[in-house]
């Protein structure tokens, strides 16, 4: 049994496969979701607990560099297979010790522990690779997952029986949408994917929270649509686009990633419809469930929760070392003090480069 840090393609193609397979995984793991990063002068690589040359568990390092500072950041995990867990201990290990030998001043893991009975996560467990970390995060520039809004789906005969498991209320306005002539499609050209993500752009705008821009995702999402990874969804009514709705397979289930919808009268209850049939697309391929994601404003929030049937956070997972105290305590001033002056800040390191 050995660990192997590696970007090469052959194990990240085979590490991709492992992440959809595994009850407890998350598209925070998927080798394109983490390659994104290099588009904002990162870097990452897939840590791999091999035996007898099949992937058991890993995690995957986002190699974050802010100024003259480097951070190593495991959004999600480390993760075994089932019959492995007591491998998570050696794993965890890994995560301080090969951020000591790259130089990173701090490192963290967001573990999918709680005492819920959901498959997706481990149960609460002291590892001893944690007695020097510290709990929670301080490091924020990089999403680490922090836990699941899970619906499953599975158990049911029908379809009819899947969506009389939701309340009243839920049930009306599922079916209110499924009347109002929708038409799903499942984006594939760029052209066609731009348009949904401009739409999903355009809410973040008006609701005031921050997506990235198209040219920074771009590659990353046609590279997961094109590997059958994702799905972007769309809402059209006579050929109009009314909502779009990014989705990821991992884990054994689909998450919900991002997502808009045209606010106009009448309400074509795009945001109904396109959770419904991700859910439904869920049931057909037979996989254990949908993660609606937490977060969002209060409308969402609230729209989320009653489709969820619980919510599942991993406060018990989150650990973090300080590596390098002196350079940390500088990178907290920088932080705080000079956050303003970033970007000239980085267009003069920028010119001393060239």
């Amino acid at each position: 049994m050995e660990i192997i840090f590696t970007k090469e393609s052959s194990w990240l193609q085979q590490w991709d496969e492992f992440v959809l397979q595994q009850n407890v995984a998350n598209h925070l793991l998927l080798s394109a979701w983490n390659r994104s990063f290099i588009s904002y002068g990162f870097d990452y690589e897939v840590a791999l607990l091999v035996e007898n040359n099949t992937i058991i568990g890993g995690f995957a390092g986002v190699i974050a560099k802010v100024a003259f500072f480097k951070f190593y950041i495991v959004p999600f995990g480390p993760i075994t297979v089932q019959s492995k867990t007591q491998h998570l201990n050696e794993l965890l290990a890994k995560v301080s010790e090969r951020a000591k030998t790259l130089g990173c001043c701090y490192a963290h893991v967001s573990l999918p522990l709680s005492d819920s009975n959901n498959p997706h996560v481990y149960p609460i467990t002291d590892f001893q690779a944690l007695a020097s970390a510290q709990k929670g995060h301080r490091f924020k520039y990089v999403y680490s997952a922090y836990g699941i809004n899970w619906k499953s789906v599975q158990g049911y005969e029908t379809e009819e029986d899947f969506i009389n498991s939701f309340r009243a209320s839920v049930r009306r306005y599922i079916r209110s949408a499924q009347r109002k002539g929708l038409e799903l499609r499942f984006l594939q050209e760029e052209n066609a994917v731009k348009q949904a993500y401009d739409l999903c752009l355009e809410n973040a705008t008006t609701n005031g929270y921050a997506l990235r821009s198209w040219s920074a995702f771009k590659s990353t999402i046609m590279t997961l649509i094109q590997n059958r990874q994702a799905y972007f969804l769309g809402a059209f009514h006579e050929g109009t686009i009314k909502g779009a709705s990014l989705i990821i397979k991992a884990g054994n289930h689909y998450t919900y990633i991002l997502g808009g919808t045209k606010k106009e009268k009448p309400d074509f209850l795009a945001g109904h419809f396109l959770h419904f049939e991700a859910m439904r697309l869920a049931l057909h391929d037979n996989l254990s469930g949908y993660n609606i994601s937490l977060g969002g404003s209060k409308g969402v929030i609230s729209l989320k929760s009653s489709y969820a049937d619980e919510q599942i956070y991993f406060d018990h997972g989150k650990y973090h070392w300080i590596l390098l105290p002196s350079y940390f305590k500088a990178y907290l001033f920088f932080d705080k003090y000079l956050k303003k002056y970033k970007k000239p800040i980085a267009k003069l390191l920028f010119f001393f480069k060239r």
